[in-house]
């Protein structure tokens, strides 16, 4: 009896496994705590560290963007713009986890606070 009652129970449980609702994607703000590492705060208590995150290029070495302009002499300059945003403590951003909950990805920012 007790074998059938461990097999049910086994099977329940790998079906609730199976069978859960994953957390929700949905993007969050956190705000950022710390620099070096890079630590972003979400809600009261949780504190996601660098290793974490998925940080885009653009808060970490920037776009290069292709710039061409004249200068008062007449003469054509071709030169290069870094498109880089620095993230600062107090700086809210836009955050989603992965559905696990164990990967963030930053998205955007929001501004400081």
């Amino acid at each position: 009896m007790t074998d059938a009652v461990d097999r049910l129970a086994r099977t329940i449980a790998k079906l609730h496994r199976e069978n859960r609702n994953l957390p929700s994607t949905s993007l969050r703000v956190g705000e950022v705590v710390g620099i070096n590492p890079l630590r972003v705060q979400w809600g009261d208590s949780i504190i996601i560290s660098e290793e974490k995150l998925v940080i885009p290029k653009l808060f970490t070495t920037g776009y290069p963007i292709p710039n061409r302009w004249q200068d008062t002499s007449g003469n054509m300059i071709d030169d290069t713009l870094v498109w880089k945003i620095t993230l600062s403590p107090g700086d809210y951003v836009v955050i989603a986890p992965d559905e696990y909950l164990k990967v963030w990805y930053i998205i955007d920012l929001l501004g400081g606070g």
